[in-house]
């Protein structure tokens, strides 16, 4: 092979290497919990559900305003070591009011379409609704303000109580990192578990 073919064959499989073995990183990867679930860490709550939290995140139980209710009857509320103070990092378990219960229920046994980037899924072998949104960067902005942050959430239907799990972090600034729900948040989703407390 003679010398100038020699150097081009060798400068486009140099290419082809760094471009397969090259990754765009997020900043935002310090963000996200950093060890798979552990048991040790299962945060419950007296109505009877839990999850499993990030080691060295802070779990406490939320109680919204008597007026909050019908949507909300209580929570709790995971927060990240390390966030963006317009974008706290966190994981939430909602669980639902009989109003809210009623419509994601309808949503989840709907043959229809679904609103606002809901779908239907399966989870711990249950029917279940999903949604994605990865976030908009700066480029996307209207009037100099963009929303950075991804959300991962699931609806679950457990014992005639609804429950939605999401997590938050922000995820973009001219564009976003991560374009795919995070298997890590998967991971802790499945660690959700319900009790119907003893009477």
């Amino acid at each position: 092979m003679k010398p100038i073919a020699l150097a081009f064959t060798l400068a486009v499989a140099g290419c082809a290497h760094a471009q397969t073995t090259s990754k765009v990183h997020s900043p935002y990867e310090r963000y996200l919990p950093q060890a798979p679930p552990s048991e040790m860490n299962r945060f419950e709550s007296p109505a009877g559900y839990s999850i499993v939290s990030p080691l060295g995140w802070k779990a406490q139980i939320g109680s919204p305003e008597d007026w909050m209710k019908d949507n909300i009857v209580d929570d709790i509320v995971i927060e990240g070591q390390t966030s963006d103070k317009w974008c706290p990092t966190s994981i939430t378990v909602d669980h639902l009011g009989p109003g809210e219960y009623r419509l994601y229920d309808g949503w989840l046994h709907s043959t229809q379409s679904l609103p606002d980037g809901w779908a239907h899924t399966e989870f711990q072998g249950q029917p279940a609704l999903k949604k994605f949104y990865e976030g908009s960067g700066s480029h996307e902005a209207t009037r100099g303000s963009y929303q950075p942050w991804l959300t991962q959430e699931l609806f679950l239907e457990r014992n005639g109580q609804g429950f939605i799990l999401t997590f938050i972090v922000k995820n973009a600034d001219r564009h976003p990192y991560f374009m795919q729900p995070l298997p890590i948040v998967e991971q802790y989703f499945e660690t959700f578990r319900y009790e119907p407390p003893k009477k």
